[in-house]
């Protein structure tokens, strides 16, 4: 006889035997549940309790089986359910949270102390142990208790923080900022390396109200006892991320001197610094390396970086008063910026062949085209730089350069060129790339090219992460709404072409016809936009009142009113300076259109009139 074979039978039909039996147990449990889902708790608990009759040491079984229980609020239940899963396994210390949960939940604290303390005895030098209770002890609420087992836990290891990050979240969530960071600084003090993450979760809750205060305090006490530069990099990031940038920098000078001494943590902090909009201490942190770290590696940057910021701050000088309408007519002074170009002109000729010499003088040559308008020199600096073929990423700024230089004086088929010799470099910035496709479409489009338009606009509306994307959706629509009514839509292009070429007077003119034209669905509405933030870079604030006043009171509809509304209210505020007129207005916004777009910007306007009004009591 084979007995081999018949034993291997025997094994295979037991095996069989007992799969099915898991699967016939996970079918039930499916089953139970899909009764809970729709609160058919009875018929679930008949299947529980007959599973667990059958299975009595399955611990799936129980866990859903308590959980009904306590859903269906049957705690005495529930207590001899738990006791008796005690009897078969009473070294499980879930069992205990669990029991400990059930008593706390009908009032009975000191039983519910009396079994999470057993559960911790059972393995009391484990410190898991404690972390297993002061879970159930947070699920229930009692944050300081957890805590306090927590801290116990940390105690019982050979790592004292193994659980400071619970602790340190813990804090955070019940708003106890200062604990919170006073955990987190302990960490780094026992664990350098883990700055990174702390520097995290501690900017997980900075921005929560009454968060910044505590948050600094503690971390400058750290600083300030321990002298220890890891606190210094700390704040350097926090004072960055609540705007105090003069601390940050002062911070940054005390961490370079303490650590690298070549001017890069000033480099670095100069870079955080222009990152959040600040370009006057970016421009200091600059200035500071050229100063005092003359021989350093990062000067060349450090120069190049420095006059960027001193441009980026002329920049804001001239514009942020206009910053809230959509195109831009500001009055520069030309001396300002011819200081500018000779700084750098000078870096240009320093560093002749380097990248930061080009980058010189791609900057020179945008002074030339946006600030002074002399674009006969601007077109000379930027060939230069596609000739001499260095700093790839220059040449392509340079072709965009020249692409709006052709625009401006006219010259579309020339633009045309430009445009298509960005598309077709290798390794062009994304946001250029998209930047060049989306220009070449409205070239198409002003060449009266639709359908080649049309096809562009689609490239580059499924770019949803770029902000031309959006604009690519209004023209496409635009175009195939209105490429058969080609007397309105070629008035409509050429207005659109006029802003480009920033002859305002004139697109306003052509962008007025357009929307006083009743007849015209859809065009005439954003041709009425543009006719509104026309008379506004234009500064003809009463003219754009009268319109807007009208075309936000009238009963047609318009896919455009809250954008009017704020127009109307932004040109109270801004233009006539008549806080109460404005701020009657932009409240429409809430009331008519409480998920418009225009609601933040909205509301910033009314925050500024109220600021106003404190400030002058």
């Amino acid at each position: 006889m084979n007995y081999k074979f018949y034993i291997s039978l025997l094994l295979f039909g037991f095996a069989t035997i007992t799969s099915g039996q898991v699967r016939n147990i996970e079918n039930q449990i499916r089953l139970a549940k899909s009764y809970e889902a729709v609160n058919n708790f009875e018929d679930a608990e008949k299947i529980y309790s007959d599973l667990i009759n059958a299975e009595p040491t399955n611990y799936n079984i129980y866990k859903s089986y308590n959980d009904l229980l306590l859903k269906m609020k049957k705690y005495e239940e529930s207590i001899k359910l738990i006791e008796s899963q005690l009897a078969q396994t009473p070294n499980n210390i879930d069992l205990y949270g669990d029991l400990g949960s059930v008593y706390y939940l009908i009032g009975n604290q000191e039983k519910a102390d009396e079994y999470w303390t057993k559960g911790i005895t059972l393995d009391s030098e484990n410190p898991f142990s404690y972390r297993v209770i002061a879970n159930y002890l947070v699920e229930n609420r009692l944050i300081e208790k957890a805590i306090e087992i927590l801290r116990t836990g940390n105690s019982k290891s050979d790592d004292p923080t193994i659980f400071s990050y619970d602790i340190a979240n813990l804090y955070s969530l019940t708003m106890k900022f200062e604990e919170a960071t006073e955990e987190y600084c302990k960490i780094i003090q026992q664990k350098p390396k883990q700055e990174n993450i702390v520097k995290n979760r501690i900017l997980g809750y900075l921005n929560s109200p009454g968060a910044v205060e505590p948050t600094l305090k503690v971390v400058e006490n750290y600083y300030d006892n321990e002298g220890n530069s890891i606190y210094l990099d700390l704040l350097i990031d926090l004072y960055l991320r609540t705007d105090n940038f003069k601390k940050g920098l002062e911070a940054a000078i005390k961490l370079e001197k303490a650590t690298t001494n070549n001017g890069s943590v000033l480099y670095n902090y100069a870079l955080q610094s222009s990152r959040f909009g600040n370009h006057e201490f970016a421009a200091q942190a600059y200035q500071n390396i050229i100063q005092n770290f003359p021989n350093s590696i990062l000067i060349a940057q450090a120069e190049i970086g420095y006059t960027r910021e001193i441009e980026s701050n002329l920049r804001n000088k001239f514009t942020k008063k206009d910053e809230w309408k959509q195109f831009s007519q500001p009055s520069y002074d030309k001396n300002e910026f011819i200081k500018l170009l000779q700084a750098y002109k000078n870096l240009a000729k320093k560093y002749p062949s380097e990248k930061v010499g080009i980058e010189a003088e791609y900057r020179s040559g945008l002074i030339y085209q946006i600030f002074l308008e002399d674009y006969k020199k601007a077109d000379s600096v930027f060939q230069k730089i596609i000739s001499n073929g260095n700093a790839s990423e220059f040449i392509s700024q340079a072709y965009f350069g020249l692409a709006k230089i052709a625009l401006v004086n006219g010259n579309l088929s020339e633009a045309q060129n430009y445009l298509e010799d960005i598309i077709d470099q290798k390794n062009v910035a994304e946001a250029l790339l998209v930047e060049a496709k989306y220009t070449l479409a409205k070239t198409e489009m002003w060449k009266g090219n639709f359908e080649t338009a049309i096809k562009r606009l689609n490239e580059v509306k499924i770019i949803s992460a770029d902000e031309n994307a959006n604009d690519a959706l209004q023209l496409l629509l635009i175009l195939n709404t209105f490429k058969k009514d080609s007397v309105n839509l070629i008035l409509f292009v050429n207005a659109d072409y006029n802003i480009e070429k920033n002859k305002f007077k004139e697109a306003a003119a052509d962008f007025k016809k357009l929307a006083e034209n009743k007849s015209l669905f859809l065009l005439k509405d954003f041709a009425a936009v543009n006719y509104v933030e026309l008379l506004l870079t234009l500064n003809n604030y009463q003219e754009a009142i009268i319109f807007l006043e009208e075309i936000s009171n009238c009963d047609e509809d318009n896919i455009f009113k809250d954008r009017f509304l704020y127009l109307l209210g932004a040109s109270y505020f801004y233009g006539l300076h008549n806080a109460e007129k404005a701020s009657v207005t932009l409240t429409r916004i809430f009331e008519e259109f409480p998920n418009s777009i225009y609601s933040g910007k909205a509301r910033k306007i009314i925050s500024e009139i109220k600021s106003g009004e404190k400030n002058s009591i």
